[in-house]
């Protein structure tokens, strides 16, 4: 059974061990005696141990949340969905991080670049790795060249955006497809459909109705008026018949 090694966390009250590390104008030659492979860094060899944190590698990041006292974030990669990483420079320089730190040897030990502002003589120190001596030298450093220095990486989970996460689902989106309660889209459009064709059958049944009645009044017999009769000075009711005077009792009128 294989075991898993947690990676070392990154306390943030962390400070370097001797006093004195990361000074201003504490310029070393590291050289490796490897093409490509020396440059002028901020400190020597022993701050590797002695201003660095325990268990400090390269190739590894701490695990923390923040930059340790006495440095500050160059830059932020996120190396996976999950975690962020930040690389930690000196804040006594302005420094950045070094792009493609890794195609050189022994790159990603000083992952923080700064340039210099002014061209000047300096005394730096010398250590050769190859023949294991340390010597002095004075070195023009002018505006184009570089100083490096080493770097505390972290990694922190990173931040999940509102807008990604799944929103919560409605009442109706949760609903079973065969509920009661619920209707498919394709019912739903087919009852849309269907009322309209109601509607119209509806219309056009009426229509035909009024044409027809329309074409029945016109087709049927004009309807007799009678005229009114004008007597003298009266007017005479409409249709009336002369009525005939029955009886034993029927009077002459004088002649």
């Amino acid at each position: 059974m294989s075991t898993i090694t947690p990676r070392p966390t990154l306390d943030p009250g962390w400070t370097p061990s001797v006093y004195g590390c990361n000074r201003k104008g504490d310029f070393w030659s590291w050289n490796f005696r490897t093409e490509n492979d020396q440059r002028t860094v901020l400190g020597g060899p022993s701050q590797t141990t002695n201003c660095l944190p325990s268990a400090w590698d390269p190739s590894q990041a701490y695990a923390g949340t923040q930059c340790p006292t006495g440095y500050t974030s160059a830059c932020l990669s996120t190396g996976s969905a999950t975690q962020t990483t930040t690389v930690c420079c000196p804040t006594i320089y302005s420094f950045s991080c070094v792009e493609n730190a890794s195609k050189n040897p022994h790159g990603p030990w000083f992952p923080c670049i700064s340039q210099y502002d002014t061209a000047t003589k300096r005394r730096i120190t010398v250590t050769d790795f190859a023949a294991n001596t340390i010597d002095f030298t004075d070195v023009n450093q002018g505006t184009n060249l570089h100083l490096f220095a080493m770097g505390i990486s972290h990694t922190s989970p990173t931040a999940t955006d509102p807008a990604d996460s799944d929103p919560t689902p409605s009442p109706s989106s949760t609903s079973e497809p065969n509920s009661s309660s619920s209707i498919s889209a394709g019912a739903a459009a087919g009852i849309g459909v269907g009322s309209a064709a109601g509607v119209m059958i509806i219309a056009l049944l009426g229509w035909f109705l009024l044409l027809r009645r329309k074409k029945a009044e016109s087709n049927a017999p004009p309807v007799a008026e009678y005229p009114v009769q004008i007597g003298d000075g009266k007017d005479m009711t409409r249709n009336t018949q002369p009525q005939e005077l029955y009886g034993d009792g029927a009077r002459e009128l004088p002649g």
